[in-house]
């Protein structure tokens, strides 16, 4: 089982996304292991509350999206506990990879 994970990013917020989508810099995609533009993800929060049941959701990497930053929507942020800053983890499993977001 490999685990990877990113640095710490900064949370950038946009309203028009769903709850289903990130977006992060191909760099940071790249400490993650992900060699594609888009990849489908089971998503969990993780802050010291209790877990919710993972989501389906979509990783972009776009190099507009500034190195160390992940931007997802309102909804997504909502559930981040007011922390703005963040480390992503990737680990593999069977289907999806397991994404978790959490405090740096």
């Amino acid at each position: 089982m490999c685990i990877k994970q990113t640095g710490e990013l900064q949370i950038l917020t946009d309203q028009s996304f769903t709850e289903q989508m990130l977006v992060i810099n191909p760099n940071d995609g790249f400490d993650l292991g992900l060699m594609i533009t888009e990849a489908t993800v089971e998503l969990e929060f993780n802050f010291d509350q209790e877990t919710d049941k993972p989501i389906t959701a979509q990783v972009i990497q776009k190099n507009e999206c500034k190195l160390g930053t992940l931007e997802l929507g309102n909804k997504s942020a909502s559930r981040l506990n007011g922390h703005t800053k963040v480390r992503l983890t990737i680990e593999e499993q069977n289907g999806n990879p397991k994404l978790r977001i959490g405090p740096v």
